[in-house]
């Protein structure tokens, strides 16, 4: 959370490219920190404490810096396939992660618990090394004057071919940016408790949070108890199964999201996970011994619970991205991931009382918790949140402060990255630039 405070700061300072090798240094100093805690023979568990505080900094600087980045950096088009990449790598770290803990763990010596901890300086030397090597966002550096670096970056990830016009793509960004910029309340923090930022600075909160609340957060700490619940003895092969299905469950976020949209997956993800946890915890209701089939049923569901989630969950980062507004895009970013971070930190304080003997003793049925906020996400997509396919992060500009309603998004297009709308009632809408520092909405015939 507190990185989550600082990466707002930090991205619009230095930029994306120096946020990359300032988060690595600062997860890099949290794993020395961790490590260094164990030399000498006794170990310092208040030391362990403060390297896993910093390292964990650094996961908020990533969590902020690194959607941004592959949103700007991307197409429409392609946003949800470029997106997609943070969640499919984090997921990935988290099954290599998790089977080194338990090859580790049958060590009977320090090497136990210092492998892991050490390998954690892998993923952060890489982003230091390779991070010079990315071009900068051009959106960033034209919000920052740097025209011409702007330009150079925008060869380096576009020029595919012949027909990519580098200049006029910058002179767009930097027609919207301006734009932007002679709003009286732009980049301001009043701005977003008013009008269409507290509008889009909710849609990335919400998801942020329905997201946890649905039981991300609660699986991820507690998915031992909850299986052990419903019956389950031999826990870590069925954990490393989920964990698996999981991760290829959340390849489909290079596809899905930029071909079937994405209401209509996180609307149906979310159902499904509902329903899923529903009958597991019923089961638990209805059988307080668990029998063989009642276990395998429970694991069944269980699976299928984070395939759904899977697929859903590339979706959160997509919409928290595309929800940020280009003048204060890393404060609502980093404002999202505060409170999905606290209601995280929410659900893993509280479930033990929730779940335990001698506290709540809800035991499995705390499944019926998460199943409702599922029912509340769906509600919450579907009155809330638009369709953001294919719109470039300018063009959702243009929507957003249009105050185009939210089942009214699909019906509008762009005959470029910045150009003319065609809204649902074949009514054109023309961004034009009657003057270098103005952009006007204007109504023309078709």
């Amino acid at each position: 959370m507190i990185g989550c405070l600082i990466a707002m700061y930090l991205n619009d300072l230095v930029g994306r490219k120096l946020s990359f090798v300032t988060t690595g240094i600062v997860s890099i100093v949290g794993v020395l920190i961790e490590v260094t805690s164990a030399v000498g023979g006794t170990g310092r568990f208040s030391q362990f404490v403060v390297g896993k505080v910093i390292a964990s900094i650094a996961m908020g600087l990533a969590v902020n810096i690194v959607p941004i980045y592959l949103s700007e950096t991307s197409t429409g088009a392609a946003r949800g396939f470029s997106v997609s990449i943070y969640q499919n790598v984090q997921i990935l770290g988290v099954i290599l992660a998790a089977g080194i803990v338990y090859a580790s763990a049958k060590h009977s010596t320090s090497s136990a618990y210092l492998i892991p901890m050490g390998l954690q300086i892998i993923a952060p030397t890489i982003m230091i090394f390779a991070s010079p090597f990315l071009p900068e966002s051009p959106r960033w550096l034209v919000w920052k004057g740097r025209r011409e670096d702007a330009i150079a970056a925008s060869n380096r990830l576009f020029s595919t071919s012949n027909s990519f016009d580098a200049q006029k793509y910058v002179d767009e960004i930097q027609l919207a940016i301006d734009a932007e910029r002679q709003r009286e309340d732009a980049s301001r923090w009043v701005d977003l408790t008013h009008g269409p930022d507290l509008r889009r600075l909710l849609i990335a909160v919400g998801i942020q949070s329905l997201q946890q609340a649905q039981g991300s957060s609660y699986m991820n700490a507690y998915i031992v108890s909850f299986l052990q619940a419903t019956g389950i003895t031999n826990v870590f092969p069925v954990i490393m199964g989920i964990y698996t299905l999981y991760y290829v469950a959340i390849l489909t976020g290079h596809f899905l999201p930029d071909t079937v949209g994405r209401r209509p997956i996180l609307i149906s993800t979310a159902s499904f996970c509902g329903v899923c946890l529903v009958i597991v915890s019923a089961l638990v209701v209805a059988y307080e011994t668990p029998s063989d089939v009642t276990s395998k049923a429970s694991i069944a569901l269980i699976f299928l619970w984070n395939i759904s989630f899977g697929i859903q969950s590339p979706l959160i980062w997509i919409t928290t991205a595309e929800s940020a507004p280009t003048r204060n895009r890393e404060k609502v970013q980093a404002i999202a991931c505060f409170f999905g971070f606290g209601v995280s930190l929410l659900i893993t304080s509280v479930s033990p009382y929730l779940q335990n003997e001698g506290y709540g003793n809800l035991g499995g049925r705390i499944g019926f918790i998460w199943s409702a906020f599922s029912f509340v996400t769906v509600a919450w997509v579907f009155f809330i949140v638009p369709e953001m396919k294919g719109f470039s992060i300018e063009q959702l500009d243009f929507l957003y402060n249009n105050n185009v309603a939210t089942r009214q998004f699909k019906g509008y297009h762009f005959d470029s990255e910045m150009g003319i709308a065609v809204d649902s009632d074949s009514e054109q809408v023309s961004v034009q630039n009657k003057d270098p520092a103005k952009v006007e909405a204007v109504k023309v015939s078709e």
